[in-house]
């Protein structure tokens, strides 16, 4: 019996080691296939030795800056950047190491604004600018947004990311967003898992499986992974970072704010998400201290992802603060 039970766990382990391995062979055909699909040079800035990607669209007088959430790229503002673009100057980018650009070993509030304003620079961005940031993109231009006050011409919040909302919340709550360890996460990365799990169940299902948003997250999460970790593991200090930048002056500031009329997607308990819904809301009004310009809209169609749900009015907002 025990000779039998062996050979099973040793067949078992011959059989799980070679699933391993063609997962991994395939992640790295799939990887080199969407390595092909690179950029051209022209679209890339040269920042203190980093490469950093970008897009720009349009030929306005003031330029409309996009800044994306936790691991986001470019690609998530493209429908509303090609709308804005026929009257404005756009610009969306990858963060360094997300997507495209390349990794930066600071992590910092000042290395993000320094990254963003090089690329404004080199790109022959005009000014005023206008600031759109979604989720944690309400963190990371916090010193971009101070340091260039005279030339903000407007912020628009996209239900961003507050400072103290790790704080406010129960150790129950933390406890439930946290990712799986990151060991874990790039060894099921590395050998395929993380593409077909996002092949057959949808990142987000507020579009469907199909839909460009998610397409990209299943093509290219293996080029997302290290900087949304980077960005994951050092949130504290940027948040820390964050609230000690708190007084925008009198920069118009919009506060788009989801009304989750779905409820939190993936909440399963109940409590937590009324409790996450309790301190998202208290925070986003909070958020309207920044400037003494401030106003805020409701997304009443929309969870997390108004950038998808409820594009237009993302745009018509931007255009209420635009230069006329």
């Amino acid at each position: 019996m025990i000779k039998i039970i062996l050979k099973i766990l040793k067949i078992s382990i011959l059989i799980l080691l070679a699933l391993i391995l063609i997962g991994f062979l395939f992640e790295q055909i799939a990887r080199f296939y969407f390595d092909s699909k690179r950029p051209d040079n022209n679209e890339f800035a040269k920042i203190n030795g980093r490469n950093i990607h970008y897009k720009k669209l349009g030929n306005g007088s003031c330029t409309i800056i996009f800044e994306s959430g936790l691991g986001g790229d470019y690609l998530h503002w493209q429908d509303i950047q090609k709308k804005l673009s026929k009257k404005y100057t756009t610009i969306a980018y990858d963060k360094a190491g997300i997507l495209w650009s390349d990794p930066s070993k600071e992590i910092s509030l000042k290395r993000y604004s320094n990254d963003l304003q090089e690329l404004l620079e080199q790109t022959n961005c005009p000014k005023p600018y206008i600031l759109v940031g979604h989720s944690f993109g309400g963190i990371t231009p916090r010193f971009f947004i101070q340091k260039n006050k005279k030339d903000m011409a407007g912020i628009v919040f996209v239900d961003v990311s507050h400072p103290k909302q790790m704080k406010k919340s129960s150790e129950a709550l933390r406890n439930s967003v946290q990712p799986p360890p990151r060991m874990l996460l790039s060894f099921l990365n590395e050998i395929g898992v993380i593409r077909i799990l996002y092949s057959n169940v949808a990142f987000t299902a507020v579009v469907p499986k199909t839909h460009w948003f998610n397409q990209n997250v299943k093509n290219y999460f293996y080029r997302i992974f290290d900087g949304m970790m980077s960005e994951l593991e050092n949130d504290e200090k940027l948040m820390n970072e964050a609230s000690q930048i708190n007084d925008f002056g009198s920069i118009p500031l919009t506060v788009i704010t989801a009304k989750y009329p779905d409820g939190v997607e993936g909440a399963r308990d109940k409590e937590l998400e009324y409790e996450y819904l309790a301190v998202h809301n208290a925070l986003q009004i909070d958020l309207l201290r920044l400037s003494s310009n401030s106003t805020q809209i409701f997304a009443t169609k929309s969870g997390h992802y108004i950038t998808l749900q409820e594009p237009d009015l993302i745009c018509n907002e931007i255009e209420k603060i635009a230069p006329r």
